[in-house]
């Protein structure tokens, strides 16, 4: 599923091109894993992901286009994202995945879960409607089986976001009120055990770098770009950070 932001990322790692109501992007070994998750996303009812309408003439993987918006990071919209996150994951609770399914693992994430995890759930990847409410998340090549924590972690440090003032400044974010919009969004997933979550989100951080770092010495499209340009310093600055103000945080949430 598509969208006409020009918020992309600088560094797309899939090339997208839109043709007519339809998106259109390049495949993978792990496309057809995918596919069958999006199809089963598609008869259990929930709407927030790609509809998927097979393989074009190019080999490009063919899904659905949807016109968004932005986000405004508005505190009942980060709770409607979480509500968001929660109802995909109890989606995919009950898939079954193709016997000969290959997935894109990234380096050191785990490879089993009681949900298949988005892996990218981030501003970027969401599409919003006219009234800032979330409608749908794209960009799923990495798509994997995982604990429903990895995916929570990842989504507060990029939804609340868990970056240092200057970051959220640069970026054009209002600087976050962290401790609570971390438990607006737990409270609005119904995430119970709490005291994992921010040492999750310090070891999804260091699965990107070192996932940057491998895949980009091997020469992977996109991610050979941005490992040339930045040697994963902004997500080793990230890191820092969260280390550095977790445990306050932590008090906070988990009481």
């Amino acid at each position: 599923m598509g969208s006409d932001r020009d918020s992309r990322p600088t560094y797309g790692l899939t090339e997208v091109e839109r043709v007519g109501e339809t998106i259109r992007r390049g495949t993978g070994r792990w496309t057809p894993a995918v596919h069958a998750l999006l199809a089963h996303l598609e008869r259990t009812g929930f709407e927030g992901a790609p509809r998927v309408f097979g393989i074009d003439s190019d080999g490009r993987e063919i899904l659905s286009f949807l016109t968004g918006g932005g986000p405004s990071h508005a505190d009942d919209e980060l709770a409607r994202v979480a509500q968001l996150i929660r109802a995909l994951h109890d989606s995919t609770a009950s898939f079954e995945e193709p016997p000969d399914a290959e997935w894109q693992f990234m380096v050191g994430a785990p490879r089993r879960g009681d949900v298949v995890c988005h892996n990218d759930l981030s501003p970027d990847n969401t599409i919003y409607g006219p009234d800032r409410t979330p409608l749908a998340f794209i960009d799923w090549d990495l798509a994997a089986p995982a604990p429903r924590l990895w995916d929570v972690a990842w989504a507060v440090y990029r939804f609340v976001p868990l970056y240092d003032d200057a970051t959220c400044e640069r970026l054009g974010y209002p600087v976050p009120a962290r401790s609570t919009q971390l438990r607006i969004f737990c409270d609005a997933y119904g995430l119970e055990s709490r005291d994992a979550l921010l040492p999750t989100v310090c070891q999804r951080i260091r699965t990107l770098y070192d996932t940057a770092q491998s895949w980009g010495e091997a020469g992977l499209p996109g991610w050979r770009d941005v490992w040339r340009d930045t040697r994963g310093e902004q997500w080793l600055g990230g890191l820092r950070y969260v280390e550095a103000e977790r445990g306050e945080w932590e008090r906070k949430l988990v009481g």
